[in-house]
């Protein structure tokens, strides 16, 4: 009887050793565990907005006088030279008014001349007696009168010459002729459009976003467009001007970037795609691929303690940071909640 409550003793404390020994070795896991955890993350979704090169400015050039066209200085693609010219028209006319006019000026110069020495022998003479007031006043009025008609006809003259000079169509040096609406030879009339030019040395990409895109674009502080037709491609650009308004159509905001370098030929048309990232929607959360257990068709994370927590598994990671991770949903996973790292498959 002694020797068998001895043994029970003995399997009891062993039984005691044994448990103490597991729980011990069990906190040991964990705890190792623990130090290979990971914290997840925000998900992110990558949006591409495709927009198209333009000149940053486009100026119609418009004939102020009417007459036909002698000369075209440019052609569509050709820039502007340096004294702006684009074409001339037939100044012949405005060339005799003005020769006319200056015969005009020439012989009220010479009545005024006239008049001026009148004045002064009239002015000696009523002083004398040997003339009367009046006499001298006619004189003082001839003068007076041609003497206005010459101040009319010098203004006519400076707008003649404005005119003349109108006759030359000129745009700003060094823009390029986008469009040419006239020919040699053909008449225009006062205020017909014989051509459009633009600049071309810094080019606007137009963009429509929402708000999210246009807060997620703002945070961006080395903004660059791919060149999807030329290889991606990657130019810098930077946000130029912001429509203040609302577009009741597409709701939307509107905005242009401005490219100026990086480009092998600056013209318009180039297909530019501003690449953004987003937060999932959902609370969509990213970890490394190794954190995710996948048993039959079930996705779970484990956490520090053990505990599975099923997710839905949504895919790969996007963008630049997503290399690597995958991209998961549960309404009991949070950003920044710890996983492990590893977990035991089995």
């Amino acid at each position: 009887m002694r020797n068998a409550k001895f043994l029970l003793g003995l399997c009891a404390v062993a039984l005691c050793c044994a448990a103490w020994g597991t729980a011990r070795a069990a906190d040991n896991a964990v705890t190792g565990a623990a130090a290979q955890t990971v914290a997840a993350r925000s998900a992110v979704r990558q949006v591409a907005l495709t927009g198209f090169t333009r000149a940053r400015t486009e100026l119609i050039l418009v004939s102020e006088e009417a007459g036909r066209v002698l000369e075209l200085r440019a052609d569509v693609g050709d820039p502007i030279g340096r004294d702006g010219a684009f074409a001339r028209l037939d100044p012949v006319f405005i060339k005799l008014d003005i020769a006319a006019n200056r015969a005009d000026q020439a012989r009220l110069e010479s009545i005024v001349q006239y008049y001026s020495r009148e004045t002064d022998r009239y002015s000696s003479l009523v002083g004398s007696d040997t003339a009367s007031q009046a006499s001298l006043d006619e004189r003082v009025m001839s003068l007076e009168t041609n003497r206005q008609q010459l101040t009319a006809l010098k203004v006519e003259e400076k707008r003649l010459l404005e005119r003349l000079d109108r006759f030359t169509i000129r745009a700003p040096e060094g823009w390029l002729l986008m469009r040419r609406d006239v020919e040699v030879g053909e008449w225009v009339g006062g205020g017909q459009q014989l051509g459009v030019v633009g600049r071309f040395d810094e080019l606007l990409v137009p963009f429509a976003v929402t708000p999210e895109e246009f807060a997620a674009l703002r945070k961006i502080k080395d903004l660059h467009l791919r060149l999807s037709d030329y290889g991606g491609k990657t130019v810098p650009a930077r946000i130029e001007r912001v429509a203040p308004g609302f577009d009741a159509e597409t709701r939307k905001i509107n905005l242009d970037l401005m490219v100026r370098s990086g480009l092998e030929e600056m013209r318009g048309g180039v297909r530019c795609e501003l690449l953004l990232e987003l937060r999932e929607a959902g609370g969509a959360v990213m970890v490394p691929r190794s954190a995710l257990v996948r048993a039959y068709e079930d996705y779970f994370l484990v956490r520090p303690d053990g505990a599975r927590v099923r997710v839905l598994f949504l895919g790969e990671g996007e963008g630049e940071d997503g290399k690597g991770l995958v991209r998961v949903a549960s309404p009991d996973v949070k950003p920044d909640d710890r996983f492990l790292l590893t977990p035991d498959q089995g």
